[in-house]
């Protein structure tokens, strides 16, 4: 399968399951609201055929690197990923993120709904939880303050 047609099944999916999205204007990134958080679905050639479909969530951003925000940050990695069954955990470049990789070449419905699902929760419960003590922005607030300076 390639990414095209996976791009077309997650759409199919989502539309079939009532998950409103918006696309990104080069059609290869779908976003999901969820209260604060959003969830982003990309698609990844790999390996000579395959496809990996990323569902993935910005929990927090704008983590000072420097801060002891970040320092905690990168400490709680380990109990995040021991905490979530299928969802992993990074920190990148000031980013808290979440995110749950699937194949597309064996895509089901039902993968892909908890998928999003799990990342959504995840998100959504995190970004109020850890704002405080690691010093970043929620996906929402990221977004108002972009609506303010025009981007």
């Amino acid at each position: 399968m390639d990414v095209e047609a996976s791009i077309e099944q997650v759409a199919g999916i989502l539309v079939r399951e009532g998950l409103r999205y918006h696309v990104s204007g080069d059609g290869r990134t779908y976003r999901l609201r969820f209260d604060s958080a959003a969830v982003f679905i990309d698609f990844r050639e790999w390996q000579d055929d395959s496809v990996v479909i990323i569902v993935h969530s910005p929990i927090l951003q704008d983590i000072d690197p420097g801060s002891p925000g970040a320092a905690q940050a990168l400490n709680l990695l380990n109990d995040l990923n021991r905490s979530f069954f299928f969802v992993k955990f990074t920190f990148r470049d000031g980013v808290l993120i979440a995110r749950y990789d699937l194949l597309g070449e064996s895509l089901q419905t039902g993968e892909l709904v908890n998928a999003v699902y799990e990342i959504a929760g995840a998100a959504d419960r995190l970004d109020d939880e850890l704002a405080g003590a690691l010093g970043g922005k929620p996906y929402e607030a990221k977004l108002n303050e972009w609506s303010q300076n025009g981007d």
